[in-house]
């Protein structure tokens, strides 16, 4: 269970709700579900000096009903499950015709595996497997594909970049990028990453930049 601060969480909560539709109450119930979705309305209840769990229960109801919450889900440890590459591609069309090809051949693709094989993408390869987390359709200063999973290796998430995609996506330019740490991890701020990097730093390391890269990316966070 991760520690809960109130102070913290009230102060979040306070910004937030000047500019959210959720009141500061609500606010602080949801971030506070966000850090720890196993604190129950009791826990809660006493960590705001309500009466008991009843009344936190009527404001998470309220934000259920207003759809402010979709729903309630888990963060498994994907390292220790045995997906421990997490990957991000970039992929890129060189024209507009291009694009909307892909696009079209994208959800052709998706729609027909969605009523075959599930609701879940899992891309078999050799030696292990890939599973798409998201899949972005992103416009602004470029118009591109950005996908999001775990690979069982990062030579998984490469055969799935560089082979899977490309084969299906003849026109398609895709960039493989490998997720090594998160400094900032699902909205919070990962203290013990941070702890890890300001080691780092303060040991010192050799002054070639690409030598100091490569040890960063190996350090383990």
């Amino acid at each position: 269970m991760n520690e809960i601060n109130p102070e913290r969480i009230k102060k979040i909560a306070q910004i937030i709700s000047e500019v959210s539709r959720l009141d500061e109450t609500d606010m602080f119930i949801l971030l506070a579900l966000l850090q720890d979705s196993e604190i129950t309305n009791a826990e809660l209840a006493k960590i705001m000096n309500f009466k008991d769990g009843n009344s936190v229960a009527y404001h998470m109801r309220t934000m259920e009903q207003n759809k402010m919450i979709d729903r309630y889900t888990i963060v498994p440890n994907w390292k220790r499950v045995g997906l421990p590459t997490e990957f991000i591609i970039l992929a890129e069309a060189e024209n507009e015709e291009q694009l909307l090809e892909i696009e079209k051949i994208h959800m052709i693709m998706t729609d027909e595996y969605a009523s075959k094989q599930g609701d879940i993408a899992v891309i078999p390869t050799i030696s292990g497997c890939v599973i798409l987390q998201n899949v972005y359709h992103c416009f602004g200063d470029k118009t591109m594909a950005i996908i999001t999973g775990r690979a069982t290796s990062d030579q998984d998430a490469a055969v799935y970049s560089k082979n899977y995609l490309v084969n299906r996506y003849p026109n398609i330019k895709v960039s493989l990028l490998m997720n090594k740490y998160k400094t900032i991890s699902d909205f919070f701020i990962d203290k013990n990453a941070i702890k890890k990097l300001k080691e780092f730093f303060q040991i010192g390391t050799a002054d070639d930049p690409a030598v100091v890269l490569k040890e960063l990316h190996d350090i383990p966070v």
